[in-house]
């Protein structure tokens, strides 16, 4: 008889089990209240680098804050200015392009059905469909980010609480353990995964915008800006994000220019993801995260259901925090494995 048999306790898996099932009820139901939150950490987190800088520089604390929080605004601020200047000249000729769009796709399916005999019946009336569908996947889109836009202010107003008490926090923190300097070590390296990724990822971003806008330019795509934009934003999400950004860009610009303009765009995308990939990501990032490419897939997905695309743009920082936790906390090691690359 084997005896070689592995022991779990059934109230073991009943309590994972729960313990699973109410952090994800609490992510959905308080949405309205731990997304904001979460977003003003990360965001607090990350302008703590140049609070701390200013205060080396001989700055009080009260103005060292307020200068990190002004320099956020003026960026946050020039860049929704810039995106929203982009979708309003978007809109104006989205009429058009969705004409256009319609008009190609019944000349595919025309084609399909002369020459593959498909058989595709009723395709004009499917083809619209297909375009209110992609339609009303872009308003959903804009309804995201219009939702994070209007709840800035509570986001604002948490960074500000963050940084101000930052100390009482980490002491609060260090308290609920008996192990004060551990709980401080995991603390710096949240920190830490949180700030350098973030970081690293807003200079690719920036490399990334210059690239395909240089490109696009040279190749006469139209919308060069938006697209050149709205490609680089989209690499923030890991993985998905670069394809979600550069099939989007694709489709676009094939449907209101054509196919030579779409052949330029994946090529330009192409060549800039590969350099991303092997030089910039490497050089810039490195393995500050460390995460399993599975769960990283996965924690995006997770968090864009619950969150939307706010949540698939924090999950990777997230996602890290809790690898970080994991590691510092007795009889988790399984689970921070399970993270890891």
């Amino acid at each position: 008889m084997n005896n070689n048999k592995i022991e779990i306790s059934g109230k073991y898996l009943l309590k994972v089990l729960f313990i699973i099932g109410g952090v994800l009820a609490l992510l959905i139901i308080g949405s309205g209240i731990l997304m904001p939150l979460a977003v003003g950490a990360i965001i607090a987190v990350l302008l703590d680098k140049p609070t701390q800088q200013f205060k080396k520089w001989g700055l009080p604390h009260w103005l060292a804050i307020t200068l990190s929080v002004t320099l956020m605004v003026i960026v946050f601020s020039l860049l929704s200015w810039l995106v929203g200047s982009q979708i309003n000249a978007m809109a104006d000729d989205w009429p058009t392009i969705k004409e256009k769009g319609t008009e190609k796709l019944n000349a595919a399916s025309e084609w399909a059905n002369e020459t593959l005999h498909w058989d595709y019946e009723n395709y004009i009336e499917d083809n619209q469909k297909i375009v209110d569908k992609l339609e009303g996947m872009a308003g959903a889109f804009l309804s995201s980010f219009i939702n994070l836009l209007s709840q800035s202010l509570i986001i604002f107003i948490y960074i500000i609480l963050l940084l101000l008490q930052k100390q009482m926090f980490m002491n609060f923190f260090k308290k609920l353990t008996d192990h004060p300097k551990a709980m401080a070590l995991m603390l710096r390296d949240s920190s830490k995964i949180v700030s350098s990724y973030l970081i690293g990822k807003s200079k690719i971003m920036v490399f990334l915008f210059v690239i395909y806008y240089a490109g696009f330019l040279l190749g006469s795509v139209p919308y060069a800006l938006f697209l050149a934009l709205f490609g680089a934003l989209f690499s923030i999400i890991p993985y998905v994000g670069n394809i979600i950004g550069g099939g989007i860009a694709v489709l676009l610009s094939f449907l209101y220019a054509g196919t030579t303009p779409a052949l330029i765009v994946i090529g330009v995308i192409s060549a800039a993801q590969l350099v991303e990939n092997y030089v910039l990501t490497p050089w810039i990032i490195g393995d500050e995260t460390d995460l399993n490419p599975f769960i990283t897939i996965f924690g995006v997905i997770l968090f864009s259901v619950i969150w939307g695309t706010v949540g698939a743009i924090i999950a990777l920082p997230l996602v890290g925090v809790l690898k970080v936790l994991f590691e510092y906390t007795k009889g988790m090691e399984a689970y921070a494995y399970l993270l890891k690359k």
